[in-house]
C-alpha cells in the first residue's frame, strides 16, 4: 500500500511539472509571437527650446544715454509704440531751449531784413510772433526803425546838398541874366564912347571907366559860369553819393539776409535732429509683443550708443521648437516627420507630451560654445500648451523641451536582438 501511494504521488508531481512546462512553453511562444508582431517607434532625441517663428526684434538706441526710468519687465505684453525705457533729458532740453531762442531771433532778423529790402515804412510782424515773443518783437521793430532812419538821414543829407546847389545855381543864373543885360548896355556905351573919343567930344578918362566896367561885368559872368559848373559837379557827386548809399544799404541787407537765412537753415536742421534725439529719450516698442529680454536693469545705468535695450517677441507670432539634433541621427530625420515633445524639466513627468512636425533641418552642422557639432531642427507644434488634467503649461519663448522625432518603427523582438546581432556581425568580421 505504501508503494502504491508513493507511485501515485510521483505521478501527480510529474503531471504538475509537465503542466508547468507546457504553460511556460505556451507563454514563451505567445511572448515571441507578440515580440515579432508588436511594433515600437524608433525615435531620435533632440534637446531644444521654444522660440518664435520669426526673428526677435532687438530694440537699440542710436545715441545712448543715462537710464531715468524702466517702464516694463521681462514677460510683460507690450503694444506697438509703448514706452519701454526713459532716458534722462536734462542736457537735451537745455540745448533745445537755446536753439529755440536763437531760431526766434533769426526769424525776426529775416522778417526785418525783408522789410528793409522792400524799403517798407515800418516792420509788420505776424500777430502770433508778437504774442509769443513781445520783447524780441519790440527789439526787432526798434532796430528796423533805427536802421531805416539812419539810411533815410544819409539820403536826406545828400538830397539837401543837392537842393542847396540847385538853389545856388538858380541864384547864379538870375545874376548872370542881369550881368548879360548890363554887359549889353556897357558894350553899347563903349561903342558910343569910342566914336565920341575919335571926334574928341569926350575925354579918355571917361572912356577908360567904361572899359573897366565892361571888363568887370565879363569877369563876373565868367565867374558865374565857373560857379554853375562847380554846382553841377557837386549835384552830380551828391546824386552819386545817394546811389552809393542806397547800393551799400541794399548790399548790406542782402548779405545779412543771406547769412541769417543760412544760419537759420543750419540751426533748424540741428534743432530737428536734436528734437528727434529728444523724442528718442523715450525708447518704445517697435511691435506688439512680449518682452523676452530686458538688457537694462538699473536706473542710472548707461546705455552705450547703439546698445541693445530689449528683445521683443512679436505678438501673434507662432512659437516653434528649435532643437539640437546629434550628428549621428541626421540621416534618419527629414521634414514632415512626426515628433512627441515633452518638457525637459521635472514638470515633464506631470504634463503630457504634445505632437509636433519637423519643418526644417539645417543643411550643415552648427557648433555649440563647447565645440560640439549638431544640426538645427525646427518643429511646429500641434498645441500651444501642455496639459495635466485641468492645468495648462503654456509654451513660452525660452522654455526647454525634449523632442522625440519618430524616424521609423521596428518589432520588439528586433529591438531586443539588434544589439546582439550588431555585436555578432562585428565580431564575425574581425580577424
Amino acid at each position: 500500500m505504501l508503494d502504491l501511494a508513493r507511485l501515485r504521488q510521483v505521478l501527480l508531481t510529474m503531471g504538475g511539472a509537465r503542466l508547468f512546462l507546457y504553460t511556460g512553453a505556451a507563454a514563451l511562444v505567445l511572448l515571441t509571437l507578440w515580440a515579432s508582431i508588436g511594433q515600437v517607434d524608433v525615435v531620435a532625441s533632440a534637446a531644444g527650446e521654444v522660440v518664435p517663428s520669426s526673428q526677435v526684434k532687438s530694440v537699440q538706441h542710436l545715441e545712448g544715454g543715462i537710464v531715468a526710468e524702466i517702464l516694463v519687465r521681462e514677460g510683460d505684453a507690450v503694444a506697438h509704440d509703448q514706452p519701454l525705457v526713459a532716458l534722462q533729458t536734462t542736457a537735451t532740453d537745455s540745448h533745445v531751449e537755446e536753439m529755440a531762442v536763437r531760431l526766434t531771433a533769426l526769424s525776426l532778423d529775416l522778417l526785418r531784413l525783408r522789410a528793409e529790402a522792400a524799403e517798407a515804412a515800418d516792420l509788420a510782424l505776424p500777430p502770433e510772433m508778437e504774442r509769443a515773443h513781445p520783447a524780441e518783437s519790440r527789439q526787432a521793430r526798434n532796430l528796423f526803425r533805427s536802421r531805416r532812419d539812419r539810411f533815410l538821414s544819409a539820403v536826406a543829407s545828400q538830397q539837401q546838398a543837392i537842393a542847396q546847389r540847385e538853389q545856388a545855381m538858380a541864384e547864379i543864373s538870375a545874376r548872370q541874366r542881369n550881368t548879360r543885360n548890363s554887359l549889353k548896355l556897357i558894350d553899347e556905351q563903349v561903342g558910343i564912347s569910342e566914336n565920341l573919343l575919335k571926334d574928341e567930344l569926350t575925354n579918355r578918362y571917361n572912356h577908360l571907366a567904361l572899359l573897366r566896367e565892361q571888363s568887370n561885368l565879363r569877369s563876373r559872368n565868367e565867374e558865374d559860369n565857373a560857379a554853375l559848373r562847380r554846382a553841377e559837379l557837386a549835384i552830380g557827386e551828391a546824386k552819386s553819393r545817394i546811389a552809393e548809399i542806397r547800393h551799400g544799404y541794399e548790399q548790406e541787407v542782402k548779405e545779412h539776409q543771406a547769412a541769417a537765412q543760412r544760419e537759420h537753415d543750419e540751426l533748424l536742421q540741428r534743432a530737428r535732429r536734436l528734437s528727434d534725439s529728444q523724442n528718442r529719450t523715450i525708447i518704445r516698442s517697435p511691435v506688439d509683443g512680449v518682452v523676452k529680454t530686458l538688457h537694462v536693469v538699473t536706473v542710472g545705468g548707461i546705455i552705450a550708443p547703439g546698445g541693445a535695450v530689449a528683445d521683443i517677441v512679436p505678438g501673434g507670432d507662432r512659437l516653434i521648437i528649435e532643437a539640437r539634433l546629434p550628428v549621428y541621427d541626421v540621416g534618419h530625420v527629414g521634414t514632415g516627420q512626426q515628433a512627441r515633445i515633452r518638457l525637459a524639466s521635472t514638470e515633464g513627468t506631470r504634463f503630457g507630451a504634445i505632437d509636433g512636425t519637423v519643418v526644417h533641418v539645417s543643411p550643415d552642422t552648427l557648433v555649440t560654445e563647447r565645440g560640439a557639432a549638431y544640426y538645427r531642427v525646427r518643429l511646429e507644434t500641434g498645441s500651444d500648451h501642455f496639459t495635466s488634467g485641468d492645468q495648462r503649461y503654456r509654451l513660452y519663448p525660452g522654455v526647454q523641451v525634449e523632442a522625440s522625432i519618430v524616424t521609423g518603427s521596428r518589432s520588439v523582438l528586433r529591438y531586443l536582438l539588434d544589439p546582439f546581432l550588431g555585436y555578432a556581425d562585428r565580431a564575425l568580421q574581425e580577424r
